[in-house]
Parts: C-alpha cells; sequence; structure tokens
C-alpha cells in the first residue's frame, strides 16, 4: 500500500520510548480510518489552538497598542507639568514685575502702599509705631547731563543695593520714582532708634560711588513722618514725609 500524505501541515516531532505508539497510532493513516473520532478530535484541537494563536496574537497586539498608548501618555503627561510649570513662572515673574522696579528691583509704588496700609492696620493693633522715610538725591539730574543716562542708572542701582542693605528684613525699601525712594520702617521703639536708622541711612548714601570717571560723590535730602495712630491715611503718611524731604534740602541753600 502506498504512504497517505500527512494529514497536518505542522509537523509533530517524533517520540521515542512508550509514547512512539501513540504517535503512530495518530499518524497512521489506517489508525485514524479505524478511529474516525479520534481524528476529528485531533482536526478539532488543533483548530482550537489555531484560533488561540490567533487570540494570543491579538492579544499580544493589544497589549503593544496599550503599552504605546500609555507612553503617550506619560509624554502628554510630562508635556503638560512642563507647561504648568512655565505658566506658573510666567506668573511668578509678572508678578514680581507689577510690584518691583524694573531697574532696581525694589518695590515699587503699588508695593510699597500695600505693605503701608498693612502696617498702619497692624500699628493700629499692636499699638507700634512706625515711619517713613522720603529719600532725594540731590542734584542727581547733573550725573544723568555730564556722564549720560547710563551711568544714572548705575547709580540708582548701586544706591537701591545700599539702601536696602541697611535696613532690616521687615522693613521695605522702595523707588518711588526717578531719584526719590521710600523706607517703611516698622516696629520702631522709641525716637532713639528712628534716629539711629536715619544717620545709618544717610551715612550709606553719601559714601562715595565708582564710576567711569573714578568716585562720585552726592547728598541726599531726607524727610520723615511718623505714623500717629488713627490719625492719618496711608498718602497723608507719604505726603508728610514727601513735605519733610523738602524743608529738608531747602534747609541746605
Amino acid at each position: 500500500m502506498k504512504n497517505e500524505p500527512t494529514l497536518f501541515l505542522n509537523p509533530i516531532p517524533a517520540l521515542s520510548g512508550p509514547d512512539a505508539s501513540v504517535t503512530r497510532h495518530w499518524l497512521e493513516p489506517d489508525s485514524c480510518c479505524a478511529a474516525p473520532g479520534k481524528c476529528e478530535q485531533l482536526h478539532q484541537n488543533f483548530a482550537e489552538i489555531a484560533e488561540l494563536q490567533k487570540a494570543l496574537a491579538l492579544s499580544q497586539q493589544q497589549l503593544a497598542d496599550a503599552r504605546r498608548q500609555v507612553e503617550s501618555l506619560h509624554a502628554d503627561r510630562a508635556e503638560l507639568n512642563q507647561q504648568l510649570r512655565e505658566v506658573g513662572e510666567n506668573y511668578r515673574q509678572a508678578l514680581h514685575a507689577a510690584h518691583h522696579d524694573a531697574l532696581t528691583g525694589l518695590a515699587n509704588r503699588t508695593l510699597l502702599q500695600d505693605r503701608l496700609r498693612q502696617a498702619m492696620a497692624l500699628a493700629n493693633r499692636q499699638q507700634s509705631h512706625l515711619a517713613l522715610l522720603f529719600i532725594d538725591l540731590d542734584d542727581f539730574k547733573a550725573v544723568n547731563d555730564t556722564l549720560g543716562h547710563a551711568a544714572g542708572d548705575r547709580l540708582l542701582s548701586d544706591v537701591a543695593s545700599r539702601l536696602q542693605a541697611c535696613i532690616r528684613n521687615c522693613d521695605t525699601a522702595c523707588r518711588y520714582g526717578g531719584d526719590e525712594f521710600l523706607v517703611l520702617l516698622t516696629d520702631i521703639e522709641n525716637s532713639n532708634q528712628l534716629s539711629a536708622v536715619i544717620d545709618k541711612v544717610y551715612e550709606t548714601l553719601i559714601a562715595p560711588y565708582a564710576s567711569a570717571i573714578g568716585y562720585l560723590t552726592l547728598d541726599v535730602s531726607i524727610g520723615t513722618a511718623i505714623y500717629r495712630r488713627g490719625k492719618q491715611s496711608w498718602d497723608d503718611l507719604i505726603r508728610q514725609a514727601d513735605q519733610a524731604m523738602y524743608r529738608t534740602k531747602a534747609a541746605k541753600v
């Protein structure tokens, strides 16, 4: 009898030992013919295996797709976090710019007025004292006229640095505009302490400044207004300090 063609596309490895007879029984056509139910079952088993292989391949593809989606979500999250950081940084920069002088970095009028109102309210509650210094750089215009505005800007920045360095952290130095500066002094204990602070500020600001042509010296005029609890508004205090500064300047003439 001629050999019948093999029933299966995928070869099954030959077995040795007790299982070899089982393998031959499955593969021999006569055996299949003698037991057709076994052949049908075998075909069904291989069909099920093929379906399982397809399902497994589909699951693997779905898993790969899910992994790519997760990676994409992670990338989107990282990008979103970066955007949030940039928005936060832009907000902080905008907030700082809205409350600080661009040239000197000191508080501007808006921030000074806000802190002055808060300090006055605190002084009212705690029965404490505060004072406001109004500082003007005498003859600053001559610096701009002779050395140029760039030199004038450097001088203003140096003045601001010195002013900030000689006051306490609880105090506020402000560039009010042009060559005018304000200093808010909180929790002043007595007039001697206030006089000492004024002297320190004055001596610090009149010390020589380095410039492209050597050292510059300038004089400053300082006016002081003391807050009398419940009797002044914040703009009253600024106006009184301004008037005191002009009296100081006039006394030098």
